[in-house]
C-alpha cells in the first residue's frame, strides 16, 4: 500500500475523534439530536485546526444510512463514499480556483436537482473568502432560501474577508488553535500506533513548532521520522527542525544577566552558522524569558512551566539576576523583532539589534515618584538661594500678586514661604492656582494669613469649607504651623514702578517659578537625574 502522510492517515472520522473544539462538537451534536439543522454553516480559524475535517464528518453524520446520527457507522456505502470523496451528493469545492460568477451559477443550477442517494445534498466550499464579490452576490439568494435538503458548509482562514451579508445567513463557528498539550497527546498516540520510539521532550518541541496546528505538527513528525527512522531522540528533532537546545538558552540567559553584548552577538552568530532558524531561536528566547518571569512571580512555578523542556533549578537561580520589569521589556522587544524578521531579508541583523537593546533595559520608575523627587530637589535649590527683598514704594504699597508676599508690619515668615505654598498648591490642585492669581496676601505669620481678592465671585469660590481647609493643610505642610485663614474683598494695592529691564527679568523669573512643567520636560528631568532610556 502506498504511504499516506500522518495528516491524512489519522484524520478523524467521528466527532468523538476530533481533538479540541469541544464547544463546536457539542453544538453540532445537539443540533443533530434535536433535529434543528441549519442550512448554512461557516467554519473559520487558522490552518490545520479541523475545519474541513469537521465539515466532512458533518456530511457523514447527516447522510449515514443509520442516521442522522452523531456516531456514523463508517461501514455503509454512503459513509465509505463520503470518506473516499466519491459521493455525488457531497461536493467539496476549492474556493480559490472556482471563485468566479460562472462557477457559482453552475453550482446554483445543480442545487435545484434532488439528491441521487443521500439524505442531504452537501456543498463544502473551502477557502470561501477567495470568492469574488460578484460570486458572493450571486450566492446570496440561494443561500437565504435554499431548496429542501441542501446544506452549505463554508470554511475560511480569513473571516474578515467574508461579507456581512453572507455571515448573517450562516451559523458561524470559530475553531480555536490547539494547545501544545492536545497536539502532544495526539502525536504520542500516532507514534504508539506506528511503533515510533520518541521521548516526550521531542514531541513537545514538535508541538510548539506546530503553533496550534495539528496538521503542521503531523507534517513535522513525518519529517523527523524520515530523518531518524523508528528511533527518534531530542537531538534529531532539534537538528531537523532547526531548534536551539535548552543548554544554549541557559547560556544566553547567563550572558544577558551579565550584560555582555559582544558575547551575546557571538552566540547568535554561532547559532546561525549551525544552520538554526533564528526566528525559532527568537521565539525560544521569548519563551525562556516568560519562564523566568513565571519563576519570579509565582510561589509554585512548576504548575506554570513544562517540566520536560526546562530546568526549574536553573531558572530559579537565573531569575534572581533580573527584575520583573526588565523581563517584560525584553519580551516586548523580542516580540517586535520576530514580526520584523518575517518582513525582511535581513532577519539576522534585526535579531542582533534587538539583542543589543536587551542589554540596555532597566527597571521602570514610577512617574509619580520621579515627579516628587524632582520637586524636592527644586525646593532644595530654591531654599539655598538668598531671598530677595520685595521693593517698596514710598506709600508702603504691597508688591504685586505674583510675588512672594508677606505683610510688612505683621509678617514673621521668610518672603519665599508664599512661593512655596503656591508651588505646593500647584502640585496638588493645579486648577486652584488660578484663584491665587487673583489675590494679594496682606498678612502671613505663624498665627494667621489674610488674603484679599479683587472680586466677590472669586471670594465665593474660595471661601467654601473644603477650600479653606485645603489652604490650611497646605500652609501646615509648608510651615509646620496651624494658621487661621481670613479672606476678604478689596481693591488691589498699587505695585511699585520698576525699570523696564527689571520688569522683563522679573517676568521671566516668575514664569519659570510658577508655570507647570510639560510632560516632556518632567521626563527629561527624570532622565537627567536617574539616567535610562524612554521606552515608547
Amino acid at each position: 500500500m502506498d504511504f499516506q502522510v500522518s495528516a491524512r492517515k489519522w484524520r478523524p472520522q467521528k466527532f468523538s475523534e476530533l481533538v479540541g473544539q469541544e464547544h463546536i462538537v457539542r453544538t453540532l451534536s445537539n443540533s443533530i439530536e434535536l433535529n434543528r439543522i441549519s442550512h448554512a454553516f461557516l467554519f473559520s480559524g487558522t490552518r490545520g485546526v479541523g475545519k474541513t475535517t469537521t465539515a466532512r464528518i458533518l456530511a457523514r453524520v447527516l447522510n449515514c444510512e443509520n442516521g442522522p446520527t452523531i456516531d456514523p457507522c463508517g461501514t455503509c456505502s454512503l459513509c465509505k463514499e463520503i470518506t473516499a470523496g466519491n459521493c455525488i451528493d457531497v461536493q467539496e469545492i476549492d474556493g480559490a480556483s472556482n471563485n468566479g460568477v460562472a462557477e457559482v451559477r453552475d453550482l446554483i443550477d445543480n442545487v435545484q436537482y434532488a439528491t441521487s442517494s443521500a439524505r442531504y445534498k452537501v456543498y463544502i466550499i473551502d477557502e470561501v473568502h477567495m470568492l469574488s464579490k460578484s460570486a458572493f452576490n450571486a450566492l446570496l439568494k440561494t443561500l437565504e432560501e435554499p431548496p429542501p435538503k441542501v446544506i452549505f458548509i463554508f470554511a475560511t482562514t480569513e473571516l474578515i474577508k467574508i461579507p456581512e451579508t453572507i455571515l448573517s445567513r450562516c451559523q458561524c463557528f470559530e475553531f480555536k488553535p490547539l494547545s501544545n498539550a492536545q497536539i502532544t497527546k495526539q502525536l504520542e498516540l500516532i507514534c504508539g500506533q506506528e511503533e515510533i520510539q520518541i521521548d516526550e521532550k521531542g514531541l513537545v518541541e514538535i508541538s510548539k513548532i506546530g503553533a496550534g496546528s495539528m496538521r503542521d505538527a503531523q507534517s513535522l513528525l513525518d519529517q523527523v521520522i524520515a530523518y531518524s527512522g523508528k528511533k527518534v531522540d531530542t537531538n534529531s528533532v532539534e537538528a531537523v527542525l532547526g531548534i536551539v537546545g535548552g543548554t544554549t538558552l541557559e547560556l544566553f540567559a547567563d550572558k544577558l544577566i551579565k550584560r555582555e553584548p559582544f558575547e551575546l552577538i557571538t552566540l547568535v552568530q554561532e547559532v546561525a552558522n549551525q544552520g538554526k532558524n533564528l526566528s525559532l531561536f527568537c521565539r525560544s528566547v521569548m519563551e525562556y524569558l516568560r519562564n523566568l518571569l513565571m519563576v519570579k512571580i509565582s510561589r509554585n512555578p512548576e504548575i506554570l512551566l513544562n517540566a520536560h523542556t526546562c530546568n526549574l533549578e536553573v531558572l530559579k537561580k537565573q531569575a534572581e539576576g533580573f527584575h520583573a520589569d526588565e523581563l517584560q521589556q525584553m519580551f516586548t522587544i523580542l516580540s517586535r523583532a520576530e514580526v520584523e524578521m518575517k518582513r525582511t531579508t535581513l532577519g539576522q541583523m534585526v535579531f542582533e539589534m534587538a539583542i543589543l537593546r536587551l542589554t540596555e533595559t532597566r527597571p521602570f520608575k514610577k512617574i509619580d515618584d520621579l515627579i516628587e523627587k524632582i520637586n524636592q530637589m527644586e525646593g532644595e535649590v530654591q531654599h539655598t538661594q538668598p531671598a530677595k527683598s520685595a521693593p517698596q514704594s514710598d506709600s508702603g504699597a504691597s508688591p504685586s500678586n505674583n510675588q512672594a508676599i508677606a505683610a510688612p508690619e505683621n509678617g514673621s515668615f521668610d518672603s519665599s514661604i508664599w512661593a512655596k505654598i503656591r508651588q505646593e498648591v500647584s502640585r496638588k490642585r493645579p486648577p486652584f492656582e488660578h484663584y491665587l492669581d487673583k489675590c494679594q496676601v496682606l498678612t502671613l505669620n505663624e498665627k494667621e494669613i489674610h488674603i484679599m481678592f479683587s472680586d466677590n465671585f472669586t471670594l465665593e469660590m474660595v471661601e467654601t469649607q473644603e477650600n479653606v481647609q485645603f489652604i490650611k493643610d497646605i500652609i501646615r505642610s509648608v510651615t509646620g504651623h496651624e494658621v487661621q485663614v481670613i479672606l476678604k474683598v478689596g481693591e488691589a494695592r498699587p505695585t511699585p514702578v520698576t525699570p523696564l529691564s527689571e520688569q522683563k527679568k522679573k517676568t521671566i523669573n516668575d514664569e519659570d517659578q510658577t508655570r507647570q512643567k510639560t510632560e516632556s520636560e518632567i521626563i527629561q528631568d527624570a532622565l537627567d537625574i536617574f539616567g535610562g532610556t524612554v521606552v515608547k
